[in-house]
């Protein structure tokens, strides 16, 4: 089942901006809007109609544009090849059943949409298979709208959005290795891992990438956790490795 709102005429679907130049939004709640400056549409589904429409209206009270809710799966593959938002909201279980293959289906049939993905299971396997499967972003459902909020225009900016503890049992958890590792670094922070590579220390990284020293310093913490290095030696290392991966990402 969908509920969906007319669509009025917007910009045909677009790929979404690339790391660093995500969704906006004015003074307070603000309209949300993509770096063209068109209102962000997202399409919403969750197992209950109640807690669907409740998160819709959450979402639309924060900027969003949301265009359709759906309960079932071929009611949110309906929704989203319909409208063909910017970003779909999903909780991995729906009415009939989980949602997973769903997941996959979208991310080949409508690849700007981009996919983040709820739910109570904080099993990293489960994180491995949705972010295989083409998400985004993984989110617990029992976070609040804020936490919501930062995660889609963490994924709307281009990032891979994963809770960080998740992240890192996920990776630890999985046992195929090598260039899988680097699917959990974001877009900026492979790049800080070149820069570690080529010897550049944190004031280097600062320099090259055009951040603060500070900025650097948290951006290098994130790569050493998402790929279970305790050093910059052993990121290095592991780097080296699969240096084919890292020159190609």
């Amino acid at each position: 089942m969908v509920t969906a709102e007319p669509a009025p005429g917007r910009p045909p679907a677009r790929r979404p901006a690339e790391a660093g130049g995500g969704a906006t939004a004015g003074a307070g709640h603000g309209e949300v809007r993509g770096p063209g400056g068109w209102p962000v549409a997202l399409v919403v589904a969750d197992a209950e109609r109640l807690l669907a429409d409740a998160l819709a209206l959450a979402l639309t009270g924060r900027g969003y544009r949301v265009r359709a809710t759906a309960t079932t799966r071929g009611g949110l593959l309906r929704a989203v090849l319909d409208h063909r938002p910017d970003a779909c909201l999903l909780d991995l279980h729906l009415s009939d059943g989980r949602a997973l293959d769903v997941v996959d289906q979208i991310h080949r049939s409508a690849p700007e949409t981009r996919i983040l993905a709820l739910s109570r299971e904080a099993d990293p396997g489960v994180v491995e298979i949705a972010i295989e499967a083409g998400a985004a972003g993984y989110l617990s459902k029992d976070r609040g709208v804020d936490a919501l909020d930062r995660a889609l225009r963490r994924i709307l900016a281009g990032e891979l959005f994963v809770e960080a503890n998740l992240a890192l049992e996920a990776r630890q958890g999985s046992p195929a290795t090598g260039s899988r590792s680097l699917r959990w670094l974001t877009h900026r922070e492979l790049e800080v891992l070149r820069r570690l590579t080529e010897g550049d220390g944190t004031v280097e990284i600062a320099r090259a990438l055009d951040m603060t020293t500070n900025t650097a310093r948290t951006h290098v913490q994130n790569v050493l956790d998402k790929l279970g290095v305790h050093s910059r030696l052993e990121a290095v290392a592991l780097a080296n490795r699969l240096k084919t991966d890292l020159r190609s990402g």
